[in-house]
């Protein structure tokens, strides 16, 4: 099997053929324009930030970044609607805030 690399990860970011045959084509990976922001800031800090609004895509991708840079899979979903944010930790729920308390919280963890 092929060791990960960012380089198949950049890949599956622009809609292209990892050539490590290690996801599935069903597995949506592919980035928009609007994404790319959101993923270099995620790798700057090491955590997702996303909305409940946002595609699966990304987090899907952060999933494989983490496996590869062998970092914990943090993500900081937040519910504008509610004013509320939860941080997961491998898709399991383990806080739950107010949105305005979030940011120092997950910079704790990290």
């Amino acid at each position: 099997m092929t060791k990960i690399k960012q380089e198949h990860i950049d890949n599956l970011r622009r809609w292209r053929k990892s050539w490590a045959n290690i996801w599935g084509r069903r597995t949506p990976h592919h980035l928009y324009k609007y994404e790319e922001y959101k993923y270099n800031k995620a790798l700057k800090n090491k955590y997702l930030e996303v909305t409940t609004r946002d595609r699966i895509n990304l987090m899907n991708l952060w999933e494989k970044v983490c496996a590869v840079h062998a970092w914990k899979n943090y993500i900081l979903m937040k519910n504008t609607e509610k004013g509320i944010a939860d941080i997961y930790l491998w898709w399991d729920v383990i806080h739950s805030w107010a949105l305005k308390d979030m940011k120092e919280k997950i910079q704790s963890l990290i």
